[in-house]
């Protein structure tokens, strides 16, 4: 079952505009080659642009600690290409996986892991941004 908590629609712009802060930052640590950043803000970037579409187009947003379960939200979206909404959906499981080897392990993230989360997160911000009018 997705934990999720009823949120006020017109806030979804609170969560873009964090969404949008991560984005600039990813960026920013992809250039600077610092690659454990760059996974980091851009599992976080997707996850805040997700909860902006979640809380504009259903009112509500995950408030799991796993953060596969706004997947679950993100799926009960209608979009306006439900084929790139699976994609999406799929990408942001990929991007999701890479959050816990950045954040949590001992091991040291790669310039392939970081362009991999950085091209995971471009397409999934892309999508929403078009699917919120921007």
């Amino acid at each position: 079952m997705t934990r999720s908590k009823d949120v006020s629609r017109e806030k979804y712009t609170i969560f873009m505009r964090k969404a949008e802060e991560y984005y600039k930052y990813m960026k920013q640590a992809f250039n600077e080659k610092a690659n454990t950043a760059c996974v980091t803000m851009a599992v976080h970037c997707a996850i805040s642009a997700t909860d902006a579409l979640t809380v504009l187009k259903l009112g509500k947003k995950s408030s799991g600690q796993n953060h596969a379960e706004a997947i679950s939200l993100l799926k009960d979206v209608r979009a306006s290409d439900e084929g790139e909404k699976s994609r999406v959906c799929q990408k942001l499981y990929e991007l999701i996986e890479l959050k816990n080897p950045a954040e949590y392990q001992d091991v040291e993230i790669s310039r392939r892991e970081a362009e991999q989360a950085k091209n995971l997160c471009d397409k999934i911000y892309s999508f929403i941004k078009a699917e919120l009018g921007g």
